[in-house]
């Protein structure tokens, strides 16, 4: 710091000394030396008085950046300000004339600014030029807005991460053929194949926090016809933190590529069914009820109960919700968790009475197709026979309202799984007829990276080396996030009706062969050469696609774009007391006489997908 004043102390001298100099036709005979003995010292003052007080002598030079040279700038302007009157009130004018003082700001400026930045650019070089050096990845950065900008910036002041921006693209035509911090706007996004020919680039880094769905697929097909690697930067929640750096640079995830845009939730709906209240969530630790969890957190609920068989995930659930809590509140969250089953009427009674429940968010449930196609008296017991008992519970409490998580295998189903999450929408509606509570069940398709899913499944195959199994080259299915998911069924218990079923708007299916393509691909690796794919045949009870409503469906519009309303609950039903009695005698039934029960409560079931 020291030698660093030092140096700041000779540049008012020369810069004066310079300004005199232009000032005076580079006669160098008309420059009066014996005033810039006697008025050199003071400027020197002054300007060490002015970075001391706008901390611009402590900046380290070779780290220079913009709010460094505007703390020069500033205190450059302060000394040259006060330096001037004092020159208009006492100095005289033939010794200094007037428009020095100008002139030596300037070059005050220029000198102070232009040593920083060449330290800073020396020091570059010099580390740059060193052998022990890995060659620099060019990079092409995809898009030059403010989170392109400051990516390519970061590249350029760390060049220890040995990378190199030579173009960046861009859509907006106001920007192409201009320039980025020194890297110049080559074209459009579409000319990304010929600009990473044409620089030979390793590596492309999509740069817009806020592009859609299709913007991304757009671009990582465009990255794919021209055999570059490809990166992505946090999208824009992570940009408004200030987090885009090098640091957050990752892999293209299928979920960029299958997700969809944030939909507007009903603010003031949410908060006056959420806030204030108990609200109570089985299946608390899994996918979807994990993310209820931390969706609910933000409308400030009194007490949140989360349920769940499975402590671990449990454990560590509470701990991540209690430092998020701790950290960006909000305060006074009783947050409680429970290890109970939800088909153990006397455990989930016991919790529901002493907290007061208000609202329930029944997550719980046996999900895996397969499986169920073996224990299939399990999945009525947990599926039909949980939903009856906690759905009861809350009649008993006095709770408000019951949603349920269902799925879209319950319409036309070919699998137990599906058949008991039908029955179990028959059940609330049938329940419903009370009107004590409001009840509602809402459908969705596969959840994006939910525990046992067909992606983490993909991903373990991918890394381990292959083979990636799918079952069928034409299965599709619906996929959402659980943040999304997640959004929408509290929508559905702020603005759902009784009795009623709600369908989230998921878009079109997708391929699970191309899915599990795609993934390969994002692995840096190629489908049937590196990885290969093997078919293992559909599994008993699984579909070929998956379909959202059956004939006797009818969807109408809600509220919100992507709730529809299934008007309609088409075939099947039975009484709570038969459906009680199925339940308590299902345990002593064969597979099959389970599944024939079932088809009598739901008669498009398809045993074993058949007919």
């Amino acid at each position: 710091m020291i030698l660093g004043l030092l140096v700041q102390a000779i540049l008012p001298a020369i810069s004066l000394y310079v300004a005199l100099l232009l000032r005076l036709d580079l006669d160098e005979s008309r420059i009066s030396y014996s005033a810039i003995a006697v008025w050199a010292p003071v400027l020197i003052g002054l300007r060490l008085i002015a970075l001391i007080y706008f901390n611009a002598h402590i900046g380290l030079w070779r780290y220079v950046s913009v709010p460094d040279l505007i703390a020069v700038a500033k205190s450059t302007t302060a000394a040259t300000i006060v330096f001037g009157i004092i020159g208009l009130l006492i100095i005289d004018p033939f010794e200094i004339p007037r428009s020095v003082y100008l002139i030596e700001w300037g070059a005050h400026i220029f000198l102070a600014g232009g040593l920083r930045m060449a330290v800073r650019v020396g020091r570059e070089r010099l580390k740059d030029a060193g052998e022990d050096q890995a060659p620099k990845r060019k990079i092409v950065i995809i898009g030059a807005g403010d989170a392109g900008a400051a990516f390519c910036a970061q590249i350029k002041s760390t060049p220890e991460f040995r990378l190199d921006p030579v173009a960046i693209l861009d859509d907006d035509p106001s920007k192409i053929g201009q320039s980025l911090i020194g890297v110049p706007v080559a074209g459009s996004i579409d000319a990304l194949i010929s600009v990473v020919q044409k620089y030979d680039a390793d590596i492309v880094v999509i740069a817009i926090p806020a592009a859609t769905t299709e913007q991304r697929t757009r671009i990582v097909n465009l990255c794919r016809e021209a055999h570059v690697e490809f990166r992505i930067l946090p999208g824009t929640d992570e940009l408004l933190e200030g987090n885009v750096s090098i640091s957050k640079l990752r892999r293209v995830d299928v979920a960029d590529l299958l997700g969809r845009p944030e939909t507007h939730l009903d603010e003031p709906a949410l908060r006056a069914t959420f806030t204030n209240k108990t609200v109570m969530i089985t299946g608390g630790a899994g996918t979807i009820g994990s993310e209820l969890a931390r969706r609910v957190i933000a409308f400030e609920p009194s007490t949140l109960i989360l349920i769940d068989r499975a402590e671990n995930p449990l454990v560590l659930l509470e701990y991540e919700l209690r430092a998020e809590i701790k950290e960006n509140g909000p305060e006074g969250i009783d947050l409680v968790t429970r290890i109970a089953d939800v088909t153990d009427p006397v455990s989930i009674r016991k919790i529901m009475t002493q907290y007061g429940v208000d609202v329930v968010l029944h997550a719980a449930a046996h999900k895996h197709v397969y499986l169920m196609e073996d224990a299939p008296a399990d999945a009525v017991f947990n599926n039909v026979g949980g939903v009856l008992n906690v759905a009861r519970a809350a009649q008993e409490c006095g709770a408000s309202t019951f949603v349920l998580v269902s799925t879209d295998k319950a319409v036309s189903p070919t699998s137990v799984m599906g058949a008991t999450k039908r029955m179990s929408e028959l059940a609330i509606r049938e329940l419903g007829a009370g009107e004590t509570t409001h009840f509602a069940a809402v459908r969705f398709g596969n959840v994006l990276g939910s525990n046992g899913s067909v992606i983490p499944i993909f991903q373990q195959q991918i890394e381990s080396g292959g083979p990636v199994t799918v079952t069928h080259p034409e299965a599709e299915r619906y996929f959402m996030t659980a943040h999304e998911a997640a959004g929408l069924i509290l929508t559905t218990a702020a603005i759902g009706d009784n009795q009623e079923i709600y369908l989230l708007n998921m878009g079109t299916p997708v391929s699970i062969d191309s899915l599990a393509r795609t993934m390969i691909e994002l692995s840096g690796m190629v489908p049937d050469k590196d990885i290969t794919i093997e078919y293992t045949g559909l599994k008993t009870g699984e579909k070929l696609t998956e379909i959202l409503s059956s004939d006797q469906e009818e969807l109408g519009e809600t509220a919100n774009e992507k709730l529809m309303l299934i008007r309609n609950t088409g075939n099947g039903g039975a009484s709570l007391d038969e459906l009680d009695e199925f339940i308590a005698a299902v345990r002593n039934l064969t597979d099959d006489e389970v599944k024939e029960g079932i088809r009598r409560i739901v008669p498009d079931y398809k045993i074993n997908g058949g007919g």
